[in-house]
């Protein structure tokens, strides 16, 4: 497994009762600081098609037709970020907050 992505010190990977597995906070974490950033090959919907079926939901979109996430098995693990969605969530990603910050930020995920 090649570790794609990265995840904070300060996170860690557990079980959730959310989906599966989840990122926690294992200690504090300041408002602004990253928490993970998703790594992984760019490729585009027609290829997100024929990785699904092996890869499972393991990708980001990135804009209308890209994405991010892992291209073979033994990438997977190491390319997740395992972030969950929540109705009250305490983090967030810069690609979901796009239309709020500039493309620098796509991939960030910070506290806020």
């Amino acid at each position: 497994m090649s570790a794609l992505s990265y995840l904070s010190p300060k996170a860690e990977v557990r079980p959730s009762a959310i989906h599966g597995r989840g990122l926690f906070a294992r200690e504090a974490i300041a408002k602004g600081e990253i928490v993970c950033v998703k790594g992984g090959h760019i490729f585009d919907r027609r290829r997100l098609v024929e990785l699904q079926p092996d890869l499972g939901p393991a990708e980001i979109q990135i804009t209308e037709d890209l994405f991010i996430g892992p291209a073979r098995a033994e990438d997977r693990e190491g390319g997740m970020i395992f972030s969950n969605h929540f109705c009250e969530p305490n983090v967030c990603s810069g690609r979901s907050r796009r239309r709020h910050v500039d493309s620098s930020s796509y991939g960030r995920v910070a506290v806020m």
